[in-house]
């Protein structure tokens, strides 16, 4: 007796570009070898649209009335994290990308962005290390408006997939950097709504995966593992998979909500995505302010922030940093 076999997706079967023609055209495919470190990465310009924002707030349920009305900064503004897609996408712009896995983003929100802003994300290859037998990029980035204002500057990891990887001799990991001295004078800080004192736990946020706002947040494509079922299977996955860059949006709404301008601009994140988040999962943030740091800039908040989903999973975990204001406790 014999079986027939499986159907075959149709979207699984489609004609697709040969890799050698794209490369013919400006666009290799991807790999650890072809890496130059200096190579420089540029973005379109993005103009940023009401039905952006409001695409934005669906996708990552955030409707902070900063974004659609009066704000500290005048008139709307957009999420400080809006346009992380775009230093994320930065090197589509020069190679063909299979796949792979973000691993780190670090932010540092220099200046608000106010509706109507149109901004440009530049990058350089900063690094390449291997770690664990496994290939990783390191992009800086920096998005600044027409008048070259930078409003949000920062740096990410990503890990290349590739079916064999290169020994890891030699390699190393980046370097972390030095832990934060706490100002043992300052027990806490005004914060949006209420005192913060150092110790304290933010007001959580959870949020429940929904396909709707992953296509949303992602952009609804075939060939994703994000956005396309069929294919996501394929790659071995029960499902689809949110954007690590999903959750810094919800920890963004955590600190927004506890700290209001002073992390919008003057704040920092740092975090690393641990696991992947399939859709229909519910994520809450978590947030301890671990203390208060002194610096150049003056007194910032430090928060040890994470993300689980509802089965207790941490999938996100590191830091976050708003400039405050310091109160008599």
């Amino acid at each position: 007796m014999t079986t027939d076999p499986p159907p075959v997706d149709p979207l699984l079967a489609r004609p697709s570009f040969d890799p050698a023609v794209l490369a013919d055209h400006g666009f290799p495919t991807i790999s650890y070898d072809a890496l130059v470190i200096g190579e420089t990465f540029r973005s379109d310009d993005r103009l940023i649209r009401p039905q952006d924002i409001e695409a934005y707030a669906f996708a990552v349920e955030d409707h902070d009335p900063w974004f659609f009305g009066p704000s500290p900064f005048g008139g709307p503004i957009a999420h400080p994290t809006l346009l992380a897609n775009q230093a994320l996408f930065l090197r589509h712009s020069r190679y063909v990308v299979p796949a792979g896995l973000h691993a780190r983003m670090r932010f540092e929100f220099l200046a608000p962005i106010p509706l109507g802003t149109r901004a440009r994300t530049t990058g350089v290859l900063i690094d390449t290390y291997m770690r664990r037998d496994k290939p990783y990029m390191v992009t800086g980035f920096e998005t600044a408006d027409e008048a070259g204002t930078a409003l949000v500057r920062g740096s990410f990891v990503q890990m290349l997939f590739r079916e064999e990887t290169a020994p890891a001799a030699g390699s190393a990991a980046p370097v972390e950097p030095e832990a934060p001295v706490f100002d043992p004078a300052t027990r806490s800080c005004q914060g949006r709504h209420t005192i913060i004192a150092g110790g304290r736990e933010l007001a959580s946020v959870s949020r429940l995966l929904e396909q709707r706002q992953i296509d949303v947040y992602s952009g609804v494509r075939p060939g994703s593992i994000h956005t396309d079922p069929s294919w996501a299977r394929a790659k071995g996955f029960p499902t689809t998979i949110a954007q690590g860059m999903m959750s810094t949006a919800y920890v963004s709404a955590m600190m927004t909500d506890a700290f209001g301008a002073g992390f919008i601009v003057g704040g920092t994140m740092d975090v690393r995505f641990l696991r992947p988040v399939f859709e229909g999962r519910r994520l809450t943030t978590s947030g301890h302010v671990m203390g208060f740091v002194q610096n150049d800039d003056g007194l910032q908040a430090h928060v040890e922030v994470a993300v689980h989903d509802d089965q207790g999973a941490r999938t996100l975990a590191g830091t976050a940093t708003a400039r405050v204001t310091p109160t008599e406790t």
